[in-house]
């Protein structure tokens, strides 16, 4: 074999490895490639681990509904609070926060309507607007003086699920990276 031949066959082999790695069908995990873009890749696995044969519009799909439930079930607790208070600086805050919240359900509504559509930029918006109004209930606690919080918790998870749609309207809009 001349080394002209022999350079030839190795370029032919080489060309055959890297159109075979090419062509390979992607082992990639969409669960595990979302989770590892939100803000606790553990606890997202954890969240949705019933869910890994899903593709990333599934699991955007599942985190919206995952973050409705969380908005819904909070903006009850936040009402039945109210109730109970007597507190006027406990009001004002509760009152505040029932208005976030009640702008979460909507945002998340929209946020289903934007996934169905394909516009995944204002779905990114849409799920970025839930996380900060979770903050900013939350803030409206830490600023108030002698007041806590009785809904961290309940900030903190919605913060979270909000993350997870950002992390997988990503990889729809294919700005994953």
């Amino acid at each position: 074999m001349t080394p002209s031949s022999s350079s030839l066959r190795s370029t032919l082999i080489l060309l055959c490895l890297i159109a075979a790695f090419f062509t390979s069908p992607s082992t990639s995990n969409p669960l595990s490639d979302v989770c590892a873009k939100s803000k606790n890749p553990g606890l997202c696995l954890k969240v949705l681990e019933g869910n890994s044969h899903q593709n990333p519009h599934d699991l955007t799909e599942t985190a919206i509904n995952l973050a409705a439930a969380n908005a819904s079930a909070t903006a009850a607790k936040i009402n039945m609070l109210f109730n109970q208070t007597n507190d006027q600086k406990l009001e004002e805050i509760y009152n505040l926060c029932t208005t976030y919240y009640s702008a979460v359900i909507r945002t998340l509504g929209n946020a289903e309507q934007f996934l169905n559509m394909g516009q995944y930029q204002n779905l990114n918006t849409a799920a970025n607007l839930v996380g900060q109004d979770a903050f900013n209930c939350e803030t409206a606690f830490e600023v108030t003086p002698g007041i806590v919080s009785t809904i961290t918790k309940e900030n903190d998870d919605l913060q979270f699920l909000g993350s997870i749609i950002i992390a997988a309207a990503g990889f729809l809009t294919g700005s994953s990276s």
